[in-house]
């Protein structure tokens, strides 16, 4: 009896086996008759990855078609020959021009204009009222100096900013206001500083700056890690956010420069005023409040060195009192007796 269940048993588990073998044929032969689903995904990356059509296999573009305007024939001179476009190899197409980018240009201007004296605040003031013409958009006071020393010679010095667009023609303004004046300019000097590397590199900090704040700003709103990285990141987004601060500040500096001219206005007088005449009055009580003035020094002086002394003064004779007593018992008893 158990021989038979175990030869029972025995061909079962065949029967189970061969049945599980013929299962697993017919599935891989139903696999290989159809194609495989692939998801788009996939689908997409393979077109990706696929390699482009051989030039053979591209549709030529229809020879239809008008030449662009760069490609027209350009009548030559008499006696020359004409010159003859090459057509880009298998149909491509031309390339475009290189990009060149404008330097950007920072001037300052140095003028120094020569005029009678007499006629320098009235020069001053015309240049300053070309400024104001203008408008605040375009021509800005910096600083305006006018001064006169006690010999009647003048000096006046006048600093705008100006548009670089019209800073030409400003200057031709104020020469002509010069002119008018009865003066001619003496020295004239332009400067041009190129700041277009500090723009770029400005700039591109501005924008790491900006990635740098916003990638910390989500973290923070989405609450992501232990609270001492939380209270980290917190203070990374204050230090960032005021070098972008600051880096934004630069660049407003560096494009007012490149959009606003400096210039410098000094005037020379010409020939020098004459001082008034004093009255010989004025002369006499000048030299006696100069000496009563060189008295008092004298006496301040002298207490203050009296002062200082006083008191190195009294410790001396506390000294040399008992000093001169010692001596005069030893060397002179007989004189003392």
């Amino acid at each position: 009896m158990p021989k038979r269940l175990i030869m029972i048993a025995s061909g079962g588990c065949a029967a189970l086996v061969v049945l599980a073998t013929c299962l697993l044929l017919i599935q891989s032969a139903h696999t290989g008759s159809q194609p495989a689903q692939q998801s788009p995904a996939a689908l997409r990356e393979m077109e990706a990855a696929s390699p482009p059509p051989p030039p053979s296999e591209m549709v030529s573009p229809p020879t239809s078609v008008a030449a662009p305007p760069e490609a027209m024939a350009v009548s030559a001179p008499a006696g020359s020959e004409a010159p003859q476009l090459r057509e880009p190899a298998d149909g491509a197409a031309a390339t475009d021009p290189i990009a060149v980018s404008v330097p950007q240009l920072a001037y300052a201007y140095q003028l120094a204009y020569r005029l009678p004296g007499p006629r320098i605040a009235e020069a001053q003031q015309a240049h300053l009222t070309l400024c104001q013409k203008l408008g605040p958009t375009r021509c800005q006071l910096v600083s305006m100096r006018n001064g006169s020393s006690d010999e009647g010679y003048k000096d006046a010095a006048l600093q705008l900013r100006v548009a670089s667009g019209i800073a030409q023609r400003f200057r031709g303004d104020l020469t002509q206001a010069i002119a008018d004046a009865g003066g001619r300019p003496v020295d004239t000097s332009i400067t041009a500083e190129d700041v277009s590397k500090d723009m770029v590199d400005t700039e591109a900090r501005i924008r790491q700056r900006e990635i740098l704040v916003a990638r910390l700003t989500e973290m923070l709103r989405s609450r992501q890690g232990r609270v001492s990285e939380l209270v980290e990141a917190e203070r990374s987004v204050a230090a960032a956010q005021e070098e972008l601060d600051q880096a934004k500040g630069w660049l407003g500096q560096l494009r007012t420069r490149v959009a606003l001219s400096q210039f410098r206005i000094n005037y020379v007088p010409a020939v020098a005023v004459e001082p008034s005449p004093r009255p010989q009055s004025n002369r006499l009580a000048d030299a006696f409040v100069t000496s009563l003035g060189a008295v008092f020094a004298l006496g301040r002086t002298l207490l203050i060195l009296l002062i200082l002394l006083a008191p190195w003064a009294a410790i001396g004779l506390a000294i040399a009192l008992p000093l001169r007593r010692w001596y005069k018992r030893r060397y002179y008893p007989a004189a003392e007796a």
